[in-house]
């Protein structure tokens, strides 16, 4: 009789362990020391795109959710990069105002929530020491200033509950 009490307990303990792998959110982490000047990054999650070719050809789409402490203005780029070891690769540049919901003025606005959707990422492949970056960089600088900036591992290739289409 007492076991019947203690298996549904076990069931829920299990499922909310379980919860975020299966809705695809991904542990991140703010890069260096300069990470979050327009403000802080909530969650991240990541879905496969179909391949069309062979497996290394295939694309994430990268779902970045955070709030805005300060105005994120139209001159601002966003980079996806990779890093191995010490060589670091752009995978993609995007206008702000063409991954996000920008207002009339093309910016987010300090106070609120964005969300910034980064379609057709290269997928380069699984590397235990392979880190993906998201950054907001100003672009009206010769060099531009990463004003935030998040580092995240993909999740193993078995873990494919991780991923979806």
């Amino acid at each position: 009789m007492a076991m019947s009490n203690v298996q549904p307990l076990l069931l829920l303990v299990a499922s909310l362990f379980f919860l975020p792998a299966l809705h695809g959110a991904i542990d991140f982490e703010y890069c260096g020391k300069n990470g979050n000047d327009y403000g802080n990054v909530n969650r991240i999650e990541i879905s496969q795109n179909p391949s069309v070719g062979p497996e290394e050809s295939s694309s994430l789409t990268i779902y970045v959710y955070g709030s805005a402490s300060k105005n994120i203005t139209v001159g601002t780029l966003v980079y996806v990069t990779f890093k191995d070891g010490e060589f670091t690769g752009l995978l993609k540049t995007y206008n702000l105002c063409d991954v996000s919901a920008c207002n009339t003025e093309a910016e987010i606005e300090a106070g609120t929530n964005f969300l910034l959707t980064l379609p057709e990422v290269l997928y380069v492949g699984f590397d235990e020491e392979l880190k993906y970056s998201v950054s907001l960089r100003q672009k009206y600088v010769d060099e531009p200033i990463i004003n935030m900036c998040v580092d995240f591992k993909l999740p193993t290739p078995s873990a494919s509950t991780l991923f979806s289409a």
